[in-house]
């Protein structure tokens, strides 16, 4: 980036169901923040405003910024879309992998995710403007965790995506006028931000909060956060302490009963989301139903149906027949009009028009709350479910040996959905038999939460299940498979054109791009 800004911030108040949105275009640091209220109307901007799931209404004057978990190109579909989970009706390209094509999921300069990086920006400045406002002491450290968390989770979901990126130190953005051009982090400054912001949160959070400040960051989202980050680092003798720290009684998390409640009105709030993303009719929504519900999908609610994203036939025909899973996964449905679809009539004798070509239907969410293409059902983001499987996998890794407890903590999330189907320690004869089946019991229970990719580069399968993919698609491979310096290029996505093209040759693409 040539230039350094603040972003306009939205005034975000998260008390219970009733969220209030106020915008300032300019925020002059001379009179506000002055006190404690001011304070939180701040941090509740800077930190919260770009963690949320709206897109296409987003810049209405009474909705927020588009937000990164939006489901249009958010990060927890553009994450999934280059798996061997989603596929996409529409065919764009990175359903294969071929991120260079310019495709406007990846790398189009308005509606890439690495576009997001300018809060990290407003919530360092934020950090600097609360300093000397006049409250006590707990609750400017607790305000100071928030925005701590609030980078932390912004920067993991980045590197994630792309690598280290350019940060801007606060002496940098108080001189915007500058036009620094700022190097991208080296990997271990990369880590170094991540880990320490997560740190400073997880030390001072609340455990939870009461019902009028829900939403807001805890000492179990930034717990959770450092998990997965120890999981995609490999440090798993950390990953699994925090684990366990997670199973703790403070914490108050357990499995619900019933996996597909998660995914309802009545459902939100729940014992086992650790952080969800809110909407709430006429101020953010979802475009979940929008997204994935092909046009003669029956509903009983007059709702906009564009029918893109699909779950790929393999891995829709993976499941257990009998997984309560399937309960929101159509492979086949019939239409108002009679039509049946399903995989023998649209894609073994169909063409790739046909609806159901490419892959079932994910409704995953109860059809309500919905109003056109908006949906107000709140959206999980972390859930204990993932904690527990990624703690088994941390103790077998760590220990590079089989367990009963990591078996049990496999079981525990496997058997809600397919009960009297628990694993036995003796139907894994090695350490790789029990990963691989985790593996895909995590492909079964996130699927399109934004946890398979991640899943795959850590398990060494990413490129293999990709190129899979294409195969069964009928689509090339070769880019896929493509290396460089030893490592496959697709398992990072390259930085926006314009990034690079300002950077004026300080900012070094991802290799291979």
């Amino acid at each position: 980036m040539k230039k350094i800004y603040l972003l306009s911030l939205l005034m975000l108040g998260l008390a219970g169901c009733e969220l209030e949105t106020e915008v300032y275009d300019k925020i002059n640091p001379t009179v506000f923040p002055k006190n404690a209220a001011d304070a939180k109307a701040l941090v509740t901007a800077s930190a919260y405003n770009v963690f949320n799931p709206q897109d296409y209404d987003a810049l209405d004057k009474n909705k927020s910024n588009p937000g990164i978990f939006n489901i249009a190109w958010g990060y927890t579909l553009t994450s999934d879309m280059s798996t061997d989970h989603v596929e996409c009706s529409w065919e764009w390209t990175t359903v294969y992998n071929s991120y260079e094509a310019d495709d406007w999921h990846v790398s189009g300069d308005t509606r890439a995710i690495y576009t997001f990086n300018n809060y990290l920006s407003s919530m360092c400045l934020a950090k600097d403007r609360i300093k000397d406002v006049n409250m006590s002491q707990d609750l400017k450290e607790r305000y100071n965790a928030e925005l701590d968390c609030g980078m932390g989770f912004l920067a993991f979901l980045l590197y994630d995506l792309y690598g280290p990126i350019p940060v801007a130190d606060l002496e940098t953005l108080k001189e915007p006028g500058a036009e620094k051009i700022l190097p991208r982090l080296t990997e271990e400054q990369m880590r170094e931000y991540i880990e320490s912001h997560l740190l400073a949160a997880r030390n001072v959070l609340p455990y939870k909060y009461d019902e009028s400040e829900y939403g807001r960051f805890t000492k179990g989202l930034a717990n959770t956060l450092l998990l997965k980050f120890y999981m995609k680092t490999g440090e798993w003798a950390k990953a699994e302490e925090v684990g366990r720290e997670l199973q703790k009684a403070e914490y108050g998390y357990k499995l619900v009963d019933d996996y597909n409640s998660i995914f309802t009105l009545a459902g939100e709030r729940n014992t086992e989301t650790i952080f969800a993303v809110i909407a709430k009719r006429g101020y953010m929504e979802t475009q979940w139903f929008a997204h994935v519900l092909p046009a003669d999908f029956p509903t009983s609610e007059d709702i906009q149906k564009w029918g893109g994203y699909k779950v790929s036939w393999p891995f829709y025909q993976s499941y257990d027949k009998d997984d309560k899973r399937l309960q929101r996964l159509y492979g086949e449905y019939t239409a108002a009009d009679g039509t049946v679809h399903n995989y023998e009539k649209d894609r073994v004798n169909g063409k790739s028009t046909s609806i159901l070509y490419y892959g079932a239907v994910p409704m995953k969410y109860k059809v309500e709350g919905v109003v056109g293409y908006n949906c107000e059902i709140d959206m999980p983001i972390y859930r204990y479910a993932d904690v527990l499987t990624l703690l088994a996998e941390a103790i077998v890794r760590n220990g590079n040996k089989l367990t009963q407890e990591a078996v049990n903590l496999l079981n525990d999330v496997r058997t809600r959905s397919l009960p009297g189907k628990g694993y036995q320690l003796s139907d894994f004869p090695n350490v790789e038999t029990f990963l691989d089946k985790l593996l895909e019991e995590r492909g079964h229970e996130f699927y399109m939460e934004g946890v398979r990719r991640q899943d795959l580069i850590r398990h060494g399968k990413f490129i293999e299940y990709a190129i899979k993919k294409a195969e069964f698609a009928g689509k090339p491979t070769g880019k896929i498979a493509t290396q460089v310096n030893g490592h496959y290029k697709y398992e990072r996505f390259p930085l926006p054109p314009k990034v690079i093209n300002e950077g004026m040759g300080l900012i070094e693409q991802n290799p291979g791009y």
